[in-house]
């Protein structure tokens, strides 16, 4: 009998939320489907961003989907951030996103940045 599953096309191993020191900034990495199975790894972040007390980059790059669990985190961090007067910025977020975020009445609220390989694939390159 065979106990391994077939791989899905959205496998879940591929999605994360981590976060660490880089360069004087704490980077926050979302990858994947972003949703409350994340919910871990997201309070560990929340944690990681207290404890390096550094201006905060949410890649938000790699992420395919996000729920409201997600948005809600981003949402969060967004708080803790201010209240501790650290600057945040979310790294080439999609479009999607950034409509999703100004849905929730905080499109002004953070400031993007697009990477050199994010401007690069816009352009076709």
């Amino acid at each position: 009998m065979n106990d391994t599953h077939p791989s899905t096309p959205f496998d879940r191993t591929e999605s994360s939320i981590t976060c660490g020191p880089d360069g004087g900034k704490t980077v926050v990495t979302l990858r994947g489907e972003i949703d409350a199975a994340l919910r871990d790894q997201a309070g560990e972040a929340m944690v990681t961003v207290v404890v390096q007390n550094a201006p905060v980059v949410i890649d938000v790059g790699a992420v395919s989907f996000i729920d409201s669990s997600g948005l809600a985190f981003l949402v969060q961090l967004h708080r803790l951030c201010s209240e501790s007067a650290l600057d945040l910025e979310l790294l080439d977020p999609s479009d999607n996103l950034l409509e999703l975020i100004e849905v929730l009445g905080m499109g002004d609220q953070f400031r993007v940045r697009r990477s050199e390989s994010s401007d690069s694939l816009a352009a076709g390159a």
